[in-house]
C-alpha cells in the first residue's frame, strides 16, 4: 500500500491534467509534496553528527550549483548506497552511501551530481518531454528508482522500472542518459568550485561499478550509463586534482554510522578495538573504540579514551559522553565555548539538564537555520519552551516539528493547542494559523504510532534523547 499511495500522490502532484509546462513555482510546490511522501516511505536519520554535517556539505556546494531553489538535503536510512533529487531543491542521501565513501569529496561529488539534476530541472523537463506516455508509466519511472532505496522493497524498484519503461525505453533512456552526462559535468564544476577535487565523484562511480548491483542490470535498462564510462569521462576533465577545503571531520561521521547504525556484533567490536590496540594514538581508531565501549555500557572507558584523544574535536566527543552520563554541569563547561552546530546541539541538552532552560532555549534558537537537516531542533525547542511556561510557543514548535517530519495529523493537534493558548486574535496565533492551514491541507498520517525516524534499537536511544 505504501508504494500505491506514493505513486498516487506523485501522479496527482506532478502530472496535472491541464498543464505540461512546469514553472519554477510549480516545481517548488511539487517538490514539497513529493518530500512529504518521501518522509512517509523512508525512515529518517536523526544523528546530529550525520545530519548537520551533511547539511554543511550541501550548503558549501549550493552557491556554486546554480540551483534556482534553496537546497534541502535529507539523510534517509537505507543500506543501499545512493542519492537522488526530485524537484524544488530537494535532495536525499542514504546512510549507505555515507558509509561506503572513504572521503568527503566522494560524497560531495555525488551530491553535486544530484544538484546538477536540480539546477538543470531534469525531472520537470522529463515530465514535459514524456507527455505522450501514460501517467502510470511516468510515475513508475520515478518510483522505480526510489523503490530500490526503500528498506524491504526488494526487487520492487527494478520490477517497476522494467514494466513501466517497456513501452517507452527508447525515448526515456535517451533523455536519462543525456541528463546523467549533463549532471556529471555540472556536478564536476560545482565540486571543484567548492574546493573539492573532482576525483571524488569519479572514484565513487568506480566503487559502484565494482558492486554486483549494477552488473546485474542490463545496460539498456539503466537510467545511469555504466559507472566506469562516466568515471573515465569525468577524469578526463578534472581541473582540481586535490581537495583544498577542510574535510577531517568526515571520517568520524562515517565511523558513527558504521558502529551505531547497526547491531553491535563481535566483528565490529573486534575490528575497532583491535585498531585502537594497534595504534592508541590514532584519533579515528580511538573514537571508534570509545563508541564501541559506549554501546557496551562502559562509558568510563569511553571517557578515558576521549580524554586522551589528540583531536580538535575532543571537546565535542567528551561533551557528548558527559551529556549521556547526565553530568550536565561538566558538559556545559566543556561545550560552552564551542561554536560548531553539533556541539551547540549537545550544549543545549547540557544546559537544560543542569537547570538552565532559558539558555538552552537561546542556544536552540540559534540552531533554527539547521532545522531542515535536523528537525528535532524544533522538537527540543518546543519542549524547553513548554517547561519555561510558554505553552503556546511550546505547542507551536512541536507542531512545526511534526510538519517537518511529515506527520500533519500530529502537527494539527499541537498547532490547534498553540492557537488556543496564544488567543485566537493575537498576532502569534495568526502566524500559527498559516501553518495550521497548511497542515489541514495534508492527508492524515499513514500511522498514528511511531514516526519513521524513531530508531527501534536500544543502542540508538541516546541519539534521540540528546
Amino acid at each position: 500500500m505504501r508504494f500505491k499511495a506514493l505513486t498516487a500522490a506523485i501522479l496527482l502532484v506532478c502530472f496535472p491534467v491541464t498543464t505540461w509546462c512546469l514553472t519554477l513555482s510549480d516545481e517548488e510546490k511539487a517538490g514539497k509534496q513529493i518530500h512529504l511522501e518521501v518522509l512517509k516511505a523512508f525512515r529518517l536519520n536523526n544523528d546530529p553528527y550525520v545530519c548537520l554535517y551533511m547539511g554543511r556539505i550541501a550548503k558549501r556546494l549550493e552557491p556554486n550549483a546554480g540551483v534556482p531553489f534553496p537546497v534541502r538535503l535529507t539523510v534517509v536510512e537505507s543500506s543501499t548506497p545512493n542519492a537522488f533529487a526530485t524537484m524544488g531543491g530537494h535532495a536525499y542521501v542514504t546512510t549507505g552511501l555515507i558509509e561506503m565513501a572513504d572521503r568527503e569529496e566522494e560524497v560531495a561529488g555525488v551530491l553535486s551530481h544530484e544538484l546538477g539534476h536540480v539546477a538543470k530541472r531534469h525531472v520537470a523537463k522529463s515530465m514535459e518531454k514524456e507527455k505522450p506516455l501514460s501517467w502510470a508509466t511516468l510515475a513508475g519511472m520515478l518510483l522505480g528508482g526510489l523503490g530500490a532505496l526503500i528498506p524491504g522493497a526488494g526487487a520492487l524498484g527494478p520490477a517497476l522500472m522494467t514494466s513501466t519503461m517497456a513501452a517507452a525505453q527508447t525515448v526515456s533512456l535517451k533523455y536519462s542518459r543525456e541528463y546523467e552526462d549533463e549532471a556529471d559535468m555540472a556536478g564536476l564544476a560545482t565540486t571543484e568550485a567548492s574546493g573539492y577535487s573532482g576525483r571524488g565523484l569519479a572514484d565513487f562511480l568506480k566503487k559502484i561499478r565494482s558492486t554486483e548491483s549494477e552488473k546485474m542490470v542490463p545496460q539498456y535498462l539503466l537510467t545511469h550509463p555504466y559507472s566506469d564510462v562516466r568515471a573515465a569521462k569525468i577524469e578526463s576533465r578534472i581541473a582540481l586534482p586535490k581537495t583544498t577545503v577542510k574535510t577531517d571531520f568526515f571520517p568520524y561521521v562515517a565511523a558513527r554510522l558504521k558502529i551505531l547504525n547497526k547491531p553491535l556484533s563481535p566483528a565490529i567490536e573486534d575490528m575497532w578495538l583491535g585498531e585502537y590496540e594497534k595504534d592508541p594514538k590514532d584519533p579515528l581508531s580511538a573514537y571508534g573504540a570509545a563508541l564501541v565501549y559506549t554501546l557496551k555500557g562502559n562509558t568510563g572507558k569511553a571517557e578515558e579514551i576521549i580524554h586522551n584523544i589528540d583531536s580538535p574535536y575532543r571537546n565535542l566527543f567528551l561533551g557528548e559522553i558527559l551529556v549521556r552520563t547526565q553530568r550536565f554541569k561538566e558538559a556545559v563547561e566543556v561545550l560552552r565555548d564551542e561554536n560548531d552546530p553539533i556541539a551547540r546541539y549537545f550544549l543545549a541538552s547540557a544546559l537544560e539538564g543542569s537547570g538552565d532552560p532559558s539558555d538552552a532555549a537561546e542556544v536552540l534558537k540559534g540552531l533554527f537555520p539547521y532545522k531542515d537537516n535536523l528537525p528535532s531542533i524544533y522538537q527540543k525547542y518546543g519542549m524547553v519552551a513548554g517547561r519555561l511556561g510558554y505553552e503556546g510557543l511550546g505547542y507551536e514548535y512541536l507542531g512545526r516539528y511534526y510538519m517537518e517530519i511529515g506527520r500533519p495529523a500530529a502537527a494539527r493537534t499541537y498547532l490547534e493547542k498553540s492557537v488556543a493558548k496564544y488567543g485566537r486574535n493575537t498576532q502569534e496565533a495568526k502566524e500559527v494559523q498559516i501553518v495550521l492551514d497548511e497542515a489541514k491541507g495534508e492527508k492524515p498520517d499513514a500511522k498514528d504510532g511511531k514516526t519513521k525516524d524513531e530508531p527501534q534499537e536500544k543502542r540508538k536511544q541516546f541519539m534521540l534523547r540528546y
